[in-house]
């Protein structure tokens, strides 16, 4: 035991401005209260402490912050009070500190050998709305103030979470820190501030749920003392926060990517292995067609599944290891003193790799294997029984962590398949199913006239966007022309390394016709220039070359270093073109990326019908309506957050194409265009065509303005609807303009949006009058988006 002050808080915000006295009297009080009502064997040890006490302090003077070391004495009776006087367990994390546990000034040693390790200090879990409005001692008093002031004891637990981070910032361990407050007083200076429970919290059906923001504008912390002291204790709970952390990549499985999210799993459970020598393998048991299906950049660090014992070819797997996956058992190798090894096929592959210390646990979910973990260590005495249990409690969480895994693999196949490989999109596949089952229930019957019926989905919503890669088509061309005019000098260099030894007729014949068919193409369209330049190389620089490596024998290196730059060759003689490729498809991978996300926005609120199109940009399509999700409620709201979420992802379109653009070879820029009609339509599957087209002649109007809209101008003007970092919304009828501008509104808020907001009148077009367009300006410094 020692006396020694460690500062525990991590930041001190108001509570220099808190009146904290620093004495004993609550404690002496405690002792008092206890032997008030007489003496009994129960109150010997208390009333032997107050008496103890008494005589210390005749001598010593009141103990106070000053005088700690004469009335060490006390200190210790404390410390005996507090704990079991049996248990002497030289680990014990105790010790004494300031009323609100900022600093202490007791304890053991072994927890003031802990404290000088690299301890990082966590916010506290509360139910509050916190937003880090205050650190985790002015969430205390707060607390404190609540219980013992108003009667409204918090749902916290007084605990602050410490994690011990190695060299790496790594977290290896961690710490709960209990703070105990029973011998803490705690006084307003002033008449106690009086508030509406109501105001402080967002929750009507949860009093207890306040938002900090309210209570540190109601409550003042300098309005109240403290005097008293905490007693703190500490316990390893590396265990408990690795549950939850595996909990919680649980809720969030479907947003990690595969391997981040083994690398974070080895992450969490690292506190509570044993140093750094200590492996942890866990893969989920994955089968595709009914055959185990491996990875080996996930299970290379698997001693079990290596690429020594499992074939490249995931039809066929080592009979051994298929095998152990029908009959999975626990495997143990020099884990446990007292116990043998267990007889092991895989005994010598565990030897030769150089392995002292194996434990491999099948992972069981629904009387099915899951997954498989391994522990393993190239050191002894890593695996020992504290570490074994510890992972043994893990293995229901992680054996269902395995089983969604797998599960989540599996739908991720199922969507590819149906996305990328079929034209039947998930949110409609129960109509295609049905009507199928139907059919085939007609055949069963044999009905004369069995036929599939057509799929039509009445009442929808249409959402219609496009998002155009601005002058793509002059770009390309000017590509490809400069990719001709560089094969012409060479060309022309060609010639003149030819003619080093004199003019030649079959040089000046040819020279005569690249002058001809260059001065052309300046005179006629492009598609005109197209066919002339393919021509050009087809049937006049082939036959020319050709004729030269027959004349000029001498020279055939010179002929074939510039021959390689005069024909379909996507390294060196499409260069331009190839650069413009190469943005474009930058820029639609960014674009498909984030319609991506829209889309599960989309699918993760009301299932609906996302289709997108591929021309230099993307268009899209999408259908929302009760017809198409008859199992969920439809609500027309649901068409104004989808609207709302359309514009927020053009607007991230936008802006992540505009900071692209530095990195992209040819830098190219983005329109975006949305579509807003105010009623539904009826579509239709079309089978010739495999996709989805509107339904009955009074829908077609829809289709005729999408395809109508992409080039119109601003009426009276010249000027294009669609600009670069813009967004346009065209639309018919105003009814729709109250929910556009509360969308709008909102969108500003979020500051992804500048204030500019343009009302405009279009012109009109063949069978269109009447159009309209907001044009809204993107915030391009806007930076919070993922």
């Amino acid at each position: 035991m020692e006396i020694r002050k460690v500062q525990l808080t991590k930041g001190k915000n108001t509570l220099y401005k808190l009146e904290k006295k620093y004495h004993f009297g609550p404690f002496f009080r405690y002792l008092e209260s206890i032997t008030e009502s007489g003496v009994s064997s129960d109150d010997m040890i208390p009333l032997f402490a107050l008496e103890r006490i008494k005589e210390i302090e005749h001598v010593s003077g009141k103990l106070s912050k000053h005088n700690l070391s004469a009335n060490k004495d006390i200190l210790q009776l404390i410390y005996s009070l507090s704990v079991s006087l049996i248990d002497t367990d030289p680990k014990r994390y105790w010790a004494l500190a300031t009323p609100l546990a900022e600093e202490t000034f007791y304890g053991t040693n072994a927890f003031f050998d802990l404290w000088k390790n690299r301890l990082e200090e966590q916010d506290i879990q509360d139910q509050m709305q916190d937003e880090d409005t205050l650190n985790n001692q002015e969430k205390l008093i707060y607390a404190l103030i609540f219980d013992r002031l108003y009667g409204l004891p918090a749902k916290e637990n007084n605990t602050i979470v410490y994690h011990h981070l190695n060299e790496k910032g790594e977290i290896i361990d961690y710490y709960d820190l209990n703070i105990d407050f029973k011998f803490v007083d705690i006084k307003p200076k002033k008449e106690l501030p009086k508030f509406d429970l109501g105001n402080l919290t967002k929750n009507s059906n949860d009093a207890s749920l306040f938002d900090w923001n309210h209570v540190v504008n109601a409550i003042k912390i300098e309005d109240f003392e403290l005097s008293g002291f905490t007693v703190l204790t500490v316990k390893k709970s590396s265990l408990e926060h690795t549950s939850k952390r595996i909990q919680s990549i649980l809720l969030n499985l479907a947003t990690y990517n595969y391997h981040l999210f083994l690398s974070d799993l080895e992450k969490i459970i690292a506190p509570i292995l044993k140093g750094r020598d200590t492996i942890f393998s866990l893969f989920p048991f994955f089968q595709l067609n009914g055959l185990p299906f491996f990875d080996y950049s996930i299970t290379n660090k698997s001693i079990l599944i290596s690429e020594a014992y499992a074939s490249n070819s995931y039809t066929n797997i080592n009979p051994q290891v298929a095998n152990y996956l029908k009959h999975p058992h626990l495997i143990f190798y020099n884990t446990l003193d007292a116990i043998k090894n267990t007889t092991s096929i895989f005994d010598e592959r565990i030897k030769a790799s150089g392995v002292k210390t194996y434990r491999c646990i099948p992972l069981i979910h629904n009387h099915a294997l899951s997954g498989i973990m391994e522990v393993y260590s190239r050191q002894l005495d890593q695996l020992d029984n504290e570490t074994i249990q510890s992972l043994r409690a893990l293995v229901p969480l992680l054996s269902q962590l395995s089983y969604d895994v797998t599960t989540e693999f599996k739908k991720r196949i199922d969507e590819i398949t149906i996305n990328r490989f079929t034209t039947i999109h998930p949110a409609v596949q129960w109509k295609f199913n049905h009507v199928a089952a139907q059919y085939i229930q007609e055949l069963e019957n044999d009905e004369q006239n069995a036929h599939i019926k057509p799929v039509i989905f009445e009442e929808v919503y249409p959402l219609y966007g496009a998002i155009d890669v601005k002058d793509s088509t002059v770009i390309r061309n000017a590509s490809i022309l400069k990719d001709f005019s560089f094969k012409v000098k060479q060309l022309a260099l060609l010639i003149d390394e030819l003619s080093r030894d004199g003019k030649h007729q079959l040089l000046i014949d040819f020279s005569k016709r690249v002058e001809q068919i260059t001065g052309s193409l300046e005179q006629i369209s492009f598609d005109e220039s197209m066919v002339k330049i393919i021509e050009f190389f087809r049937k006049d620089v082939q036959p020319f070359l050709e004729a030269a490596r027959r004349e000029f024998s001498t020279k055939q290196a010179i002929i074939e270093h510039y021959a390689k730059h005069f024909f379909t060759n996507r390294e060196t003689g499409e260069f331009y073109r190839n650069e413009f490729e190469s943005s474009l498809w930058k820029i639609n991978h960014i674009i498909s990326k984030e319609l991506n996300h829209f889309n599960s926005f989309i699918q993760g609120n009301y299932p609906s019908y996302f289709q997108k199109f591929r021309t230099d940009g993307i268009e899209y399509d999408i259908y929302i309506g009760e017809s198409i999700t008859p199992q969920q409620t439809f609500s027309k709201e649901f068409i104004n957050i989808f609207r709302r979420q359309q514009i927020i992802s053009m607007a991230r379109i936008a802006l992540k194409t505009h900071h692209a653009k530095q990195d992209l070879p040819i830098p190219l820029e983005t329109t975006q265009l949305i579509f807003i009609n105010p009623h539904s339509i009826d579509i239709s599957f079309r089978e010739d065509e495999r996709r989805f087209d509107v339904e009955g002649s009074l829908n077609i109007r829809y289709e005729i303005i999408k395809k109508r809209i992409d080039k119109i101008r601003v009426k009276r003007t010249k000027e294009r609807l669609t600009q670069v970092n813009n967004i346009a919304i065209v639309y018919l009828s105003d009814e729709i303009l109250e929910d556009l501008n509360l969308s709008i509104q909102a969108i500003y808020d979020m500051g992804i949006i500048e204030s500019t907001i343009e009302h405009l009148r279009l012109e009109d077009v063949q069978g269109i009058v009447g159009l309209k367009a907001i044009r809204l300006t993107v915030n391009l410094n806007y930076r919070d988006f993922s």
